[in-house]
């Protein structure tokens, strides 16, 4: 007996981070995903339906990444899971600091590059 105690305190498959995995909230978080995507996709092609379609896009992509890191990414604080949400809570503002200069950097690039005023 003491065999099989050994064998399931070494077994991989019992840690906690392992079994935060289900089958439902893949499923879920799946579906979500894809009909928040579907609706983006729809608003992108019809934008008189939305007066601030890039605000409510943003909206959309951001309820999408929301989805997936709870359903998909099973990011929490529980114990087993407290470093990977302090992890991401570092990095992404210096992801959206890094994305919005870049797009600051090449807007301003384009306005002063592109002489479209001169061309009348």
């Amino acid at each position: 007996m003491a065999h099989d105690a050994h064998d399931d305190a070494h077994d991989p498959l019992k840690h906690p981070e392992v079994r935060l995995a289900s089958g439902p909230a893949y499923v879920a978080g799946f579906l979500i995903a894809t009909i928040l995507m579907m609706v983006s996709l729809y608003i992108a092609r019809h934008p008189a339906l939305a007066p601030h379609t890039m605000l409510v896009l943003a909206g959309v992509a951001g309820l999408v990444v929301l989805f997936q890191l709870v359903l998909l990414m099973q990011l929490n604080v529980t114990p087993t899971q407290i470093w990977t949400t302090v992890s991401f809570v570092l990095a992404f503002p210096l992801f959206v600091i890094a994305v919005g200069l870049s797009m600051w950097m090449f807007h301003s690039l384009d306005a002063r590059t592109m002489l479209m005023g001169l061309m009348h």
